[in-house]
């Protein structure tokens, strides 16, 4: 009786113990499930189906540092052109070069998405050996941009916190002007680069117009490229502008803008008002959300001379 008891008994623990691992065994497989599960598969500018991880933790930004920068998320490695306007934000993140980027470097990081953007596409062929490569569109608003960034890295509560931060720092911006008693007036922007004078559309700078409430010139308004013009012409494309900003390598004066705000743009109402103000040009023109941001307070600051 008693060898019936324990072979009973023995059965039981047996047959507990298969069942254990049967359930350790799905609940592996079931992990493995999970972890494939995380990875997403996006549709790319480049109409590319790209699989990329859940959360990317390991960001190689060729491009859209910018946004990465809005959306408080340091990318693993950047380009000299980001690093220029970032450099407090992307201190102790690795360098990979300028406009061909250093693909050997990149492979060496062991990256888990790099970010291109459209017009690179001549990069992917080296780029897709090392890690998924997600290329953004060139050209598209800031808001799409920072949209489209923030889907791709899983933050779309870091884009709501931002955009809330930015719609209550335009507000704060449009309040501090009215308190100086600026209020419905016009602004004109320009850019000087090299030897020549370009305009753009008004949407490139964003944060002077819609953020600190400022309007466009009558001749900026039917602009919609960007393109360069004679310095004969500026006159005439700023002439009903309160308030004159001019883009210029680190916003510092040169000899020729010297020359010709002694010259031929002597009589822009504006320059008369001295009303003038010299603006870094790469922190104005790379029509990002951060960039729209900077425009915006660099304004502001610089009119009420804070």
């Amino acid at each position: 009786m008693k060898k019936k008891k324990l072979t009973a008994l023995l059965l039981v623990v047996l047959t507990l113990v298969l069942a254990l691992a049967a359930c350790g065994g799905s609940s592996a497989s079931n992990d493995e499930a999970k972890t494939k599960d995380k990875a997403r598969t996006l549709t790319d500018a480049l109409d590319r189906k790209v699989v990329i991880p859940a959360t990317p933790k390991k960001i190689v930004a060729i491009q859209n540092a910018g946004e990465l920068y809005a959306l408080d998320i340091k990318p693993l490695a950047t380009t000299d052109y980001y690093m220029g306007i970032y450099p407090d934000f992307l201190k102790g993140v690795e360098n990979v070069g300028g406009d061909k980027p250093n693909v050997e470097k990149i492979a060496s990081l062991k990256p888990d998405l790099i970010i291109i953007s459209d017009y690179q596409k001549d990069m992917l062929t080296n780029l897709e050996k090392i890690a998924p490569v997600y290329a953004t569109k060139f050209g598209v608003t800031p808001d799409e941009q920072l949209n489209d960034i923030a889907n791709l890295v899983n933050a779309k509560d870091a884009e709501k916190t931002y955009q809330a931060k930015y719609a209550k720092e335009s507000k704060k911006a449009k309040a501090t002007l009215k308190d100086a008693g600026i209020e419905n007036q016009k602004a004109a922007v320009v850019q000087f680069w090299g030897k020549e004078t370009y305009i753009h559309d008004p949407i490139v700078f964003d944060g002077l117009y819609t953020g600190a409430g400022f309007t466009p010139t009558e001749a900026a308004k039917k602009n919609k490229e960007t393109k360069a013009i004679a310095t004969e012409a500026v006159p005439a494309y700023v002439s009903d502008a309160d308030q004159l900003f001019i883009l210029t390598p680190e916003g510092k004066t040169t000899d020729d803008v010297s020359t010709l705000l002694a010259g031929i743009w002597k009589d822009i109402p504006a320059v008369k008002a001295k009303h003038v103000y010299l603006v870094d040009n790469d922190n104005w023109s790379n029509y990002t959300a951060p960039s729209r941001e900077y425009q915006m307070q660099d304004a502001i600051d610089k009119i009420t001379k804070k």
